[in-house]
């Protein structure tokens, strides 16, 4: 973290770029631990730099020599993540502004950031051009929930969501509102699963074809990051922190707290353990200082949310 509060992507070649998915995830931590004022420090972050004057929020800033470079797309799952965090905020420390800036958020997320009654996945913030394709773990339930009185966006995102084909174990990538059809990755990322599983079960779907992928991976350890969609076989060798993060999140959801403990103790291994160790506690390999604060923000959540209860992310 700067001076200034903003939250690097990582320490090594992207340290000077900041997103708004890694403050959107640090305000729902910090209503989740009830951290009052780091919380109102960090929504002056979200107005004073990405809060663009349609009332959407850059995806990106970047600081070029002292100059703050913004973005001018947003990402619905980021700033939907956002409404959602100030909406809890709001209601957790009794400050109505929190609940009037996430109604401010909501107004052009549910009207200029849709098409054909769905979310989409960026808007032109200058031009007010909507892109016509939906990321299916882009819907969060609970964001919708807090905007449903609004719009439709929640009815019809589930029906999205409970229509989509899987090939095998595996959720459909996207949605594309031109051409009206679904797409796969070849290439399964499971971080992105793990997310629409999570998605599925926040809408009282089912998943218990990818629930038993996951579990088959699981004993039989470890979970990759990627899988060949047609072999459901590894195509990396690399363990993924967000998505060990994000089983927790989705086991929890199913009510299998049991599971989501054995998860989190795998992903409590990957941390840095050294207490001599100014990363201790970190998902940071401490050889190349590789990291991201995906990584560590959604382990962060996960970890909190045994702990006390949970705000899904």
């Amino acid at each position: 973290m700067t001076e200034d509060g903003l939250i690097r992507t990582n320490i090594t070649d992207r340290q000077t770029e900041f997103l708004s998915e890694s403050i959107g995830l640090y305000l729902l931590f910090l209503v989740e631990q009830e951290r009052k004022e780091e919380f109102a420090e960090q929504v002056n972050v979200l107005s004073t730099y990405f809060l663009d004057k349609s009332n959407l929020i850059a995806w990106r800033i970047e600081d070029k020599d002292g100059k703050m470079e913004r973005s001018t797309v947003n990402a619905w799952i980021d700033d939907a993540r956002i409404v959602h965090a100030l909406y809890e905020g709001s209601d957790a420390f009794g400050e109505p502004a929190y609940a009037e800036l996430a109604d401010a958020i909501a107004r052009p997320l549910t009207t200029i950031a849709t098409k054909d009654g769905l979310p989409v996945d960026f808007v032109d913030m200058n031009t007010n051009e909507a892109g016509n394709v939906i990321t299916l773990s882009y819907l969060d339930e609970a964001a919708l929930r807090w905007m449903g009185p609004s719009s439709s966006l929640y009815t019809n995102s589930r029906n999205l969501l409970a229509e989509a084909p899987l090939s095998g174990p595996f959720f459909a990538k996207s949605y594309d509102m031109s051409t009206s059809t679904y797409a796969f990755d070849e290439e399964i990322n499971l971080i992105d699963q793990a997310y629409v599983a999570l998605r599925y079960e926040q809408f009282g779907l089912p998943t218990d074809s990818f629930y038993a992928f996951f579990q088959n991976q699981f004993d039989d350890g470890p979970v990759y990051g990627r899988y060949d969609r047609q072999t459901a076989t590894k195509t990396v060798e690399y363990e993924s922190q967000a998505v060990y993060a994000l089983a927790v999140f989705y086991l929890l959801e199913r009510g299998e707290r049991e599971f989501a403990t054995r998860v989190m103790d795998r992903l409590q291994t990957l941390a840095v353990s050294d207490t001599s160790s100014k990363y201790v506690g970190g998902q940071i390999d401490i050889m190349t200082n590789e990291t991201h604060a995906f990584d560590n923000l959604l382990p962060l959540l996960a970890e909190g949310g045994l702990l006390d209860g949970y705000l899904v992310p």
